[in-house]
């Protein structure tokens, strides 16, 4: 009787090895693996889940005194702690996406190296967990609208609201994706790890997240919306708040883009998965 095998490892490289059948039937270890990453972020902790509240208040509060308060930003008629939080939650999703994941091979090359499974999943783990902690942020995002529309200070967008989702997804995947590309890139080049966060640091603030594109000039706002999270970040504020506009070359261009290293990821992280172990 002639055997079947329900999964074949080979060898031979292919461009595109992403089997979703296969993580579908892993799914219970994404879970197993949200619960981990939830463990070391907070084991110990008495605040626990709360200090993903607790950062976002903090650094928006610090960011309204000193840009709001003190710099008199403009804020295209939105109090400027929501102008700000919309934005900072919005960059917070992107970053903890590709944060999570930078590094994603390197961290796990013990795990990888001792059992199979899809190698997918722990990025997807990472994933969904720090898509679970936007939306907590996201809640207090929420709570600050409910505060400033009961006080009348912005107005009720109706279905606009629901355009919200997919900017959301959209920045959580572009995240992971490009994490999955420098991930791949990591393993042979350590050069990496260092312009990591000088490049994130550089990418923030050519964001729209502590100013309006409205008030940069036309040769600046190019510049900003080669950033792709920038009409994302806008979209984000427009749905919420009613204010600013869809910037729509730049939506269309984010949206590509994130298509785009979407799949590049997939298979750069394909690719350097077989042959990672060997390496580090």
């Amino acid at each position: 009787m002639e055997k079947t095998w329900r999964t074949t490892i080979g060898s031979k490289p292919k461009l595109w090895n992403v089997d979703f059948k296969e993580i579908w039937q892993y799914k219970s270890l994404v879970w197993m693996l949200f619960k981990r990453n939830y463990s070391l972020e907070y084991k110990q902790t008495i605040l626990g889940p709360f200090w993903m509240i607790f950062n976002v208040v903090f650094n928006t509060g610090v960011f309204t005194l000193v840009f709001g308060y003190v710099g008199k930003m403009a804020s295209d008629g939105v109090p400027y702690f929501l102008f700000c939080l919309s934005g900072t939650v919005v960059w917070n999703l992107f970053s903890s996406c590709f944060y999570g994941n930078t590094r994603v091979l390197m961290e796990n090359s013990y795990l990888f190296g001792k059992v199979y499974f899809p190698r997918l999943i722990v990025p997807l783990s990472n994933l969904l967990f720090c898509i679970v902690r936007g939306l907590l942020q996201f809640m207090v995002c929420a709570a600050a609208w409910v505060y400033f529309f009961i006080r009348g200070e912005i107005v009720f967008t109706g279905l606009k609201l629901l355009g919200i989702i997919p900017i959301f997804l959209l920045s959580a995947i572009m995240g992971t994706a490009i994490g999955l590309i420098l991930s791949a890139l990591t393993v042979k080049y350590r050069d990496f790890n260092h312009l990591t966060s000088v490049a994130m640091s550089a990418l923030m603030y050519i964001s729209p997240m502590l100013y309006p594109t409205s008030q940069l000039p036309s040769i600046l706002k190019n510049v900003v919306y080669l950033n792709p999270m920038s009409s994302f970040i806008e979209d984000f504020r427009y749905c919420l708040t009613g204010t600013g506009g869809i910037y729509i070359p730049g939506t269309i261009y984010g949206v590509v883009f994130t298509i785009v290293v979407t799949i590049l990821g997939l298979i750069m992280y394909g690719r350097a998965e077989k042959s990672f172990i060997d390496i580090v």
